[in-house]
Formats: C-alpha cells, structure tokens, sequence
C-alpha cells in the first residue's frame, strides 16, 4: 500500500485552513507532523514486524526491535521442525516474570514472556535454536520527510497536521472547528485498528 507523504499534507493543511498555498512550506508543517505521529504512535496505530532475532540454546531474553512500543505477538519456530510455539505475555509483567524465577517457575522451553527496559525477558531457557517472530506495535520515528502510515490513515493525519497547525497560528475558529474532528478520526482509526482480526496478515 502506498504511505503518506508530505506533499498531500501541505495541500491538504492549506486548504483547510486557507492559507496562501504559495508561501506556505513544506517545511512550515515538520513540527505539527511529528505531533501527529506522536499522537498516532501513542493510540498504537502503527504496527511493524521483527524476524532478524534468533535464539540458541541458553538464550533467556530479545532485543526490543527499532521503535518497540508494546508486543502483538512473539511466535518462535523450532529451526529443526518448523513448528510454532506462540509465547504468551505474562498479565503482571516483570513483576511476575521476577516472582517466576525466584520461586523456580523457570521451565525447560521458553512459554511466556514480559516486556522490561529495552528486552523481552522469557520464562523458559532455550534447549536449541529458534527464529524469533515478534509483530509489535510501534513509535514512529520523528521524521516528517518519511511517514510510515499508509494512506489509509490520510484523514488522522490531515486532521491532526491541521489542527496542530491551527494551534500554532492561534486560529481559535480553526482549534474549535479541527480538534473535534482530528479527536474522532483518531477514534475510529483505533477502533478499527482493534476490530481486525490480525495486524499483520491479510
């Protein structure tokens, strides 16, 4: 699918806001895109995929991959069989994961895992090698030259860029008019993103 790019948020902010198209720059709108990414990251609307991460035996924890923000899913694949083995997040995070190994819950093949500080910590030592699948959400990188969000979020962000803008401009009229708007696109573009039966695939 195609993503975003920065031309169309440029035409579409200065329409909105009539603004003189001539003079105004893409550049002008760098800050109001990252705030929208910002806000987009933060209702967990982009998701990424991580299949660099092997694990050998011995191996207890991964790498968080660039830009993790929280798990979808981690799905480890026996490199011998080809089967999967979904691991499961464990509900009271490294709190659990720490009263696990104190108590001897550490089992002899990896099933569940938390989220701490940078690494996926998991319950069970790896006996032999797996490839590692973790789909995640992610924070987008705060760069307004190269948006990830595919145009299927065009609305959120042509919203969010103007309202921002407006905000920026003290355009009270605008403010008034834009933030209910941006508020509830960026509702319905979670709800959705909840309703799919996978993030992923299909």
């Amino acid at each position: 699918m195609d993503v975003i790019v920065k031309s169309d948020i440029v035409i579409d902010v200065g329409e909105n806001l009539l603004a003189d198209i001539a003079g105004f720059s893409a550049d002008d709108l760098d800050r109001q895109i990252k705030k929208t990414l910002t806000d987009m990251s933060n209702r967990g609307l982009l998701v990424g995929s991580d299949a660099t991460q092997t694990l050998v035996s011995g191996d207890t924890t991964l790498d968080y991959p660039t830009g993790f923000r929280s798990a979808i899913s981690i799905t480890l694949t026996d490199t011998s069989s080809n089967a999967n083995y979904p691991l499961i997040k464990l509900p009271g995070g490294q709190k659990e994961y720490r009263q696990n190994i104190a108590y001897g819950g550490n089992t002899s093949f990896p099933r569940y895992y938390s989220e701490f500080d940078g690494k996926i910590y998991l319950i069970g030592t790896a006996a032999k090698s797996y490839t590692v699948l973790i789909e995640y959400r992610k924070n987008h990188a705060k760069d307004p030259d190269n948006i990830e969000f595919t145009t299927d979020f065009e609305n959120v962000m042509f919203a969010g860029v103007t309202y921002w803008k407006a905000v920026a401009y003290n355009r009270n009229n605008a403010i008034g008019l834009w933030l209910p708007v941006y508020q509830n696109e960026l509702r319905i573009a979670t709800l959705n993103r909840k309703q799919q039966s996978s993030l992923m695939r299909g």
